[in-house]
């Protein structure tokens, strides 16, 4: 979905599968997870650039969560030093720990006042419902794991962005009809800028509309993706406690436009809406929806205030469009498993030309 179009012009503007979240510069991402038929679990960590303004926007009934006040507009403008999308629910929230532990052995963190060689990392995170997939056994993330993740992000190692690793080891969708995973996209704008979404789709709600399409489908003709049609999603199951208060969705939306924290929690907000257009329902008292923004800061925004304001909702507007996209990704890039597993079917056994087609964006 890229291209140049001239000798001195810089990438197309559109949406970009490619690289995900990592089509922002500066940003690095690790993961540790287990995926086996006993444990389904783990979690990933995104590293901002120095410098980077982040804020966040929690609207699910159940979320679980750590450390968000401290990145929400008015208060400390320090930032973060990571963001962990997790498994786990808050029990995985543990596994922060070791995130925590292995930055400050690295030096990264906030300066401890009066302790000169002592740093305080800064790792806000959020958690999907995930516990007990695999053999039934509750084994969220652990510190060890967490500990994991962070030395593979600080590595800056090759590192995939989709599929079911990471925080999206043992997602689920539509009432635990479709299997899920992490899924990343990004959207270029004509200015330059670029906005994108890592995400670990776990909703309650279901990708697919009654008669079996995409919620999506509109979406993804006003982006001009020819891609073949989806008929045969399974319906949702009627919920019960065996499918129901087993989700959330988590994500991280990252732009190099130069943001305040201000700004950057209105992307995240307007990010929301994405969620809202992929599955339903969303943001129930089942899932913890919660999205966390990320600015690196290295394209200025317009001088002129109309136009500044202009390039903000196109940047919210993005971040919506990269995570409905994200979501899709997630499915699409699901694997399916043995029967063994007693893991619902992947979006690819259901709808295998859709999902090539879209693979190769």
């Amino acid at each position: 979905m890229t291209g140049d179009t001239g000798t001195n012009a810089g990438p197309a503007s559109g949406p970009v599968r490619g690289r995900g979240i990592l089509e922002v510069p500066g940003i690095r991402l690790g993961h540790a997870d287990e995926s086996s038929p006993s444990r389904l679990t783990g979690l990933s960590v995104v590293l901002p650039p120095p410098g980077s303004t982040v804020g966040v926007d929690v609207r699910g009934g159940g979320p679980a969560t750590r450390e968000t006040d401290v990145i929400a507009p008015g208060t400390h403008s320090y930032g973060a030093d990571a963001i962990v999308l997790t498994g786990g629910s808050a029990l995985g929230l543990s596994a922060v720990g070791g995130v925590v532990d292995t930055l400050a052995e690295a030096g990264l963190g906030f300066p401890a006042p009066g302790l000169s060689e002592t740093v305080v990392p800064i790792v806000p995170a959020a958690a999907i419902y995930d516990l007990g997939r695999g053999d039934g056994t509750v084994a969220p993330p652990t510190p060890a794991e967490g500990a994991l993740a962070a030395r593979a992000a600080l590595s800056e190692a090759e590192v995939e962005v989709r599929g079911c690793l990471g925080a999206g080891t043992g997602a689920r969708s539509g009432f635990q009809s479709l299997r899920s995973g992490l899924g990343s996209f990004a959207i270029r704008l004509p200015g330059g800028v670029t906005v994108a979404a890592l995400v670990a789709a776990n909703s309650l709600g279901t990708i697919g509309t009654p008669a079996g399409g995409l919620w999506l489908d509109p979406l993804l003709r006003s982006l001009h993706l020819d891609l073949p049609p989806v008929h045969d999603l399974p319906a949702a199951p009627v919920p019960d406690a065996q499918t129901a208060a087993k989700n959330t969705t988590i994500a991280v939306v990252a732009t190099d436009a130069r943001l305040d924290p201000a700004q950057v929690t209105r992307m995240a907000s307007g990010a929301h809406a994405g969620i809202a257009r992929a599955v339903q329902p969303s943001h129930t008292l089942y899932d913890g929806d919660t999205v966390f923004g990320i600015s690196t800061g290295s394209r200025e925004l317009p001088s002129d205030f109309g136009a500044a304001d202009r390039e903000l909702v196109s940047i919210a507007a993005a971040a919506a469009d990269a995570l409905s996209l994200a979501i899709l990704d997630a499915h699409a890039a699901a694997v399916p498993v043995d029967a063994e597993w007693r893991q619902p079917p992947a979006l690819s056994e259901i709808a295998p030309d859709f999902t090539s087609a879209f693979t190769k964006l």
